[in-house]
């Protein structure tokens, strides 16, 4: 069977996801993440065909607004093709791109959108990537090198544009201390080997948590005039 992607004929089959259909066409909508529903890059619009698609699953739920689901968004790397009939989809960066040389004034409302969206999901998608996490369905053997180097992109966007005053930044990083102490250990694998611009609570070794409140207490409680020693 064929779909349409971006206007262009795909050859695809029951069982595949949007996204390994694009890429095995060379219509790639890409995503940052290894197909893990994450970093939300690969959402696209379904334009035809919403009802050959799997319902939406517990991560669509999660991440996307009920506006996004009711304009048709889907997360590519979790629609599955179920069966067969006419499936028309465009990707978000065609989208942007057709509005841009087409009819421009759009897009600024579009640009707003994707924002609430992002602030009014952040908790729940969150929440779902926790579980995923802590159950040990995000991960397997084989994907955890592509889904390392993703993080670290992923974390550095994250931390260098993420602005102090959004309201969720404090529920988001009591989200992420709630992670139990004992990972399962494949994430226990990949945590140490992370290249991250930031520390995370639950990333820290015993060592290093007994090493930082060495250090606390050394600067707390330092005699007069230690400082310049202490410096050298």
């Amino acid at each position: 069977m064929q779909i349409i992607i971006n206007d262009k004929p795909c050859d695809a089959s029951i069982g595949q996801t949007i996204s390994k259909a694009a890429r095995l066409n060379h219509s790639h909508v890409g995503y940052l993440c290894g197909a893990h529903g994450v970093c939300q890059t690969c959402q696209v619009i379904v334009l035809e065909g919403g009802e050959c698609l799997s319902p939406l699953n517990d991560v669509e739920e999660a991440f996307l607004t009920p506006k996004q689901v009711a304009s048709g968004i889907r997360m590519a790397c979790r629609a599955t093709i179920e069966r067969k009939g006419p499936i028309r989809i465009l990707s978000r960066p065609e989208a942007v791109r057709r509005m841009l040389f087409t009819d421009p004034m759009p897009l600024f409302e579009y640009g707003a959108e994707i924002g609430t969206g992002l602030v009014s999901q952040a908790l729940p998608g969150l929440g779902n990537l926790l579980g995923r996490v802590v159950k040990g369905e995000l991960f397997n053997e084989d994907e955890l090198e592509e889904l390392r180097d993703s993080l670290e992109g992923l974390v550095g966007l994250t931390v260098e544009t993420l602005p102090e005053y959004l309201p969720f930044k404090d529920e988001l990083m009591g989200m992420i201390k709630t992670l139990p102490v004992e990972l399962p250990a494949e994430l226990q694998q990949l945590i140490p080997n992370l290249k991250l611009p930031i520390g995370l609570p639950f990333m820290e070794t015993k060592r290093q948590k007994k090493s930082a409140k060495a250090v606390q207490i050394a600067f707390t409680h330092r005699k007069p005039g230690s400082q310049d020693r202490q410096e050298k």
